[in-house]
């Protein structure tokens, strides 16, 4: 139970991330000048994908060091020593 409330907190906390992350470059692109609105949402659609791409690579990164990557990533250990083969 404990590993399931640590799985959400951190896909809440993931998206979170990305939302505000994806806001604040916008906003200081929009700000400094490198892009307005007037012109379109080319800017913005161009800031999304970029960060989404990287907020998104780092965000499996960081899953995969958390469950360790192997092949019963994500399953909870339920003590047992069964190799799984008859």
């Amino acid at each position: 139970m404990k590993e399931q409330a640590t799985a959400i907190a951190l896909v809440a906390l993931w998206v979170l991330g990305w939302g505000v992350g994806g806001s604040l470059i916008d906003a200081g692109l929009i700000g400094a000048g490198v892009y307005d609105l007037d012109g379109g949402q080319q800017g913005t659609l161009i800031t999304f994908l970029l960060w989404s791409l990287l907020w998104g690579g780092a965000g499996l990164r960081l899953w995969r060091r958390r469950v360790g990557g192997g092949a019963n990533a994500g399953r909870e250990d339920d003590g047992s020593k069964e190799t799984g083969t008859p």
